[in-house]
């Protein structure tokens, strides 16, 4: 054999050695996944890094919004495919009209304190407990919003009446240097900045509006478009695998797992040390959501007396265990 021939040969054979990659790559079903710089969506940036999406046959870029909004926004245009919504958000949206499908459930308030949301003032507050928050202001990510209907819920449970207080939208990233800029007396915040102002000494604790309202309440739905749903079912069911996947890779090993949020937000590990490890869970309870329901309705979030079963799409179905 001569040496064109011999080129010629090994060309061949690694273009062989490369086929069946390259098929793999060729058959990925592509996938627009919203995503924001919180801990709660480090799960999302694990299934990529890790290699659970490709396992699960899909192509996912991860595309990076300031807030919710701003990413629902874009799944309505279509700029996005999937994008993960606090549930009361998206039971609202389809009581007025929205055609919203959940594919998978990733996250829970936890059972107890310490947990992910937590309601923060400063230091030096005269503000000692929930009862003295009337005439107060408190800062929310979103009004009338699944955690604004949480904190409303801690108010009453401690003997304030919500309109003696007075809410302002602020944007959580924001939400430290408005309260020590006295610009709101009390932060309803979410990790990674929960850590951050507990972290700081600047801050105290006096309460954990999830916890305290509606124990291990859902706080984080994956949705997509009914339309988009419907056309693209196999990716969508792919989709719940491979979140499934990645919760359990984050439930597996604690240690990991803050390793892998602190690389995801960019905490320091030794903040992180100090950090309630994020509850990822994609069972699904009918009864929890229910309840989160009757917290909405009990607000005025919500208007119809909506049943747990009808936000139940086919792509949850195989999550449900009560």
């Amino acid at each position: 054999m001569d040496r064109r021939q011999t080129l010629k040969s090994i060309a061949g054979t690694a273009a062989l050695a490369a086929m069946p990659g390259m098929a793999r790559a060729q058959n990925l079903i592509p996938l627009k996944v919203g995503t924001l710089k919180q801990a709660s969506l480090t799960v999302v940036w694990v299934a990529q890094q890790a290699g659970i999406f490709e396992k699960n046959g899909l192509k996912v870029e991860l595309i990076e919004f300031r807030n919710g909004n701003e990413a629902i926004s874009a799944q309505r245009g279509k700029f996005v495919d999937i994008v993960l919504a606090i549930p009361g958000s998206i039971m609202v949206a389809v009581e007025r009209g929205f055609d919203l499908v959940v594919l998978a459930e990733s996250e829970k308030a936890k059972a107890a304190p310490p947990d992910s949301g937590s309601m923060q003032v400063l230091a030096d507050s005269p503000i000692k407990s929930i009862k003295d928050l009337v005439g107060k202001r408190v800062g929310v990510g979103n009004l009338n919003s699944q955690m604004h209907v949480a904190v409303n819920t801690v108010l009453r449970k401690n003997g304030v009446d919500p309109k003696q207080v007075q809410f302002s939208e602020v944007p959580f990233s924001s939400q430290f240097d408005v309260l020590k800029g006295k610009q709101i007396d009390c932060a309803a915040v979410l990790d990674p900045w929960t850590t951050q102002m507990r972290g700081s000494g600047l801050t105290r604790t006096i309460g954990w509006h999830y916890v305290e309202s509606v124990p291990e309440q859902p706080i984080g739905w994956w949705i997509a478009t009914k339309p988009y749903a419907e056309a693209n079912k196999d990716a969508c069911t792919k989709f719940g695998q491979a979140i499934k996947e990645a919760v359990d890779y984050m439930r597996a090993d604690a240690d990991r797992a803050r390793k892998n949020v602190s690389a995801y937000t960019g905490l320091s590990l030794d903040l992180m040390k100090e950090m309630p490890i994020n509850n990822w869970d994609s069972r699904v309870s009918l009864k929890k959501w229910q309840e989160v329901i009757d917290m909405m309705r009990e607000n005025g979030a919500l208007e119809k007396p909506w049943k747990a079963e009808q936000f139940v799409s086919e792509f949850i179905k195989p999550y449900i265990v009560s």
